[in-house]
């Protein structure tokens, strides 16, 4: 092989990157063309790849090429699946594998575009063992951060605000319902947060303060069905339940706009309430139940047709690519993008865009600086 071929890669990140979909050497020698043998001497140090297979392990990988040169943190080896039909990476449908790895590598570009940028990611939530009540913790944090009894507006935006990466990404090939979120702490990266963009809005702001209490109380790296029963989810969902649906706030706007205690809402009131609080009309129609604002069954009894109608919120602005990866980091690779630490090429696979379109990003983003 010509020297000028040849590339100096970490045989380690080779496998990391294959297990990490699920990959056998065998799949991957067929897929992409070349011998299973070659591959097992990479990936075991033995020889090198030459740049273009580097390239098309690269592709099939999901993963940049700077992977490979350096040795990075895998993907959490004991992520639970707390979910009804997968108990472990590989029997994820291969789609939903691909998905988990470019929440990873988002994450790590994040981090590394902020160190790039001496931008250093203030982490303001503390990791605790939890011992306390899920609503005890609901309201201690309300209070920390300020919310008293108002709605949480923007509940992805002031989860971020306390260090946690979020994406929003849709998850295919598995029910919305059951694979909602995943969450982990990563060594190196911090508190991480993919959620299901195939969910309703509603839906993903109960997912993100789901995950959030994961987090907050230390639990190991996690993809959750939160409709699941067990303890773990069941106190996750008391602790969302209340952080975002405050007992009283909700008593106080049932009074106003249903009526006194037992009255039966229509669809329309039920959905404004939701939307106030920014969750599901499931979400809503549960909290009056158990605060005894609404009959029991109510909820069981209109799920179907919710289901079918669901809450509807005011569009966000922008274009889907842009809301999955959220503000800031769009913003962040723009300017690392401007500073030079980013190619347009590795700014377009960031945002899932062709090169043409990037571009045309950057020259908005231009445009608009200059405005």
């Amino acid at each position: 092989m010509p020297e000028a071929d040849r590339i100096i890669v970490i045989p380690d990140q080779l496998s990391k990157a294959r297990e990490s979909l699920g990959l056998g050497r065998k799949e991957v020698a067929e897929t992409l063309r070349i011998d299973e043998k070659k591959l097992e001497e990479w990936e075991r140090g033995v020889s090198e790849p030459p740049l273009e297979a580097l390239w098309d392990l690269a592709e099939l990988y999901q993963r940049s090429t700077d992977y490979f040169l350096r040795t990075l943190p895998a993907l959490p080896e004991r992520l639970n699946f707390r979910l009804k039909h997968h108990r472990v990476l590989k029997d994820l449908p291969h789609a939903v594998r691909k998905v988990i790895v470019r929440f990873e590598e988002l994450c790590r570009a994040e981090f590394e575009l902020e160190e790039a940028l001496q931008r250093k990611r203030e982490i303001l939530i503390k990791r605790s063992s939890c011992e306390c009540a899920p609503e005890e913790l609901a309201e201690r944090e309300r209070r920390r951060l300020g919310l008293g009894e108002n709605p949480i507006r923007d509940v992805r935006n002031l989860i971020a605000s306390q260090g946690v990466r979020v994406f929003v990404l849709p998850i295919p090939d598995v029910s919305p319902i059951e694979l909602s979120g995943i969450s982990w702490w990563h060594e190196e990266y911090g508190p991480c947060m993919l959620i299901n963009g195939r969910n309703n809005a509603g839906r993903r702001s109960f997912t993100i303060a789901h995950e959030y209490v994961h987090l907050l109380c230390n639990d190991s790296p996690t993809a959750c069905a939160y409709m699941l029963e067990i303890p773990e989810e069941r106190f996750a969902n008391r602790f969302a339940t209340v952080f975002l649906m405050p007992a009283r706030a909700m008593r106080d706007l049932f009074l106003k706009i249903i009526g006194p205690p037992g009255s039966l809402p229509t669809d329309q009131a039920l959905g404004r309430l939701a939307r106030h609080f920014g969750v599901s009309l499931e979400a809503a129609g549960r909290r009056l139940e158990e605060l005894g604002l609404i009959p029991e069954g109510t909820t069981d009894s209109r799920i179907a047709d919710w289901e079918k109608r669901p809450t509807r919120f005011r569009a966000p602005r922008g274009p889907k690519w842009r809301r999955q990866l959220g503000e800031d980091f769009v913003s962040l690779a723009l300017s690392a993008y401007s500073a030079g630490h980013l190619s347009a090429s590795k700014l377009a696979r960031y945002f899932g865009l062709d090169l043409r379109d990037v571009l045309e990003v950057v020259r908005q983003a231009r445009s608009a600086r200059s405005e």
